[in-house]
């Protein structure tokens, strides 16, 4: 199992402003339960099924123009096309990424 010792992981800061966003963490999950590549399209769809009030177009053109391109400054997945890859190291982020949703269940409202 990967380490934050033995791999090239994104500093703390770059994993905590990434996770900062609910939508970039619905994005990590998704990859993480049915990837490790999805399609833009997919991704957009599977997250506006989720948040049962948003328009998969919008949602669409969100991942595609912001929320996309900073998992991939961040270096936790990689865009080629219309696919979304998760990079080998990103199962290091799960545990923060664990924490955020555990915060979030038991926030909602």
């Amino acid at each position: 199992m990967p380490t934050l010792d033995n791999i090239d992981t994104p500093a703390p800061s770059v994993i905590f402003s990434t996770l900062a966003s609910s939508r970039r963490r619905l994005v990590l999950r998704q990859l993480i339960e049915h990837g490790p590549s999805l399609t833009v399209p997919t991704l957009a769809e599977r997250i506006a099924d989720q948040q049962s009030d948003t328009d998969q177009r919008r949602v669409f053109a969100q991942l595609h123009h912001s929320h996309l391109p900073k998992l991939e400054d961040s270096g936790i997945v990689r865009i080629e096309g219309d696919c979304v890859t998760l990079e080998e190291h990103a199962d290091a982020i799960e545990p923060y990424l664990l924490l955020a949703e555990r915060y979030d269940s038991m926030h909602e409202k």
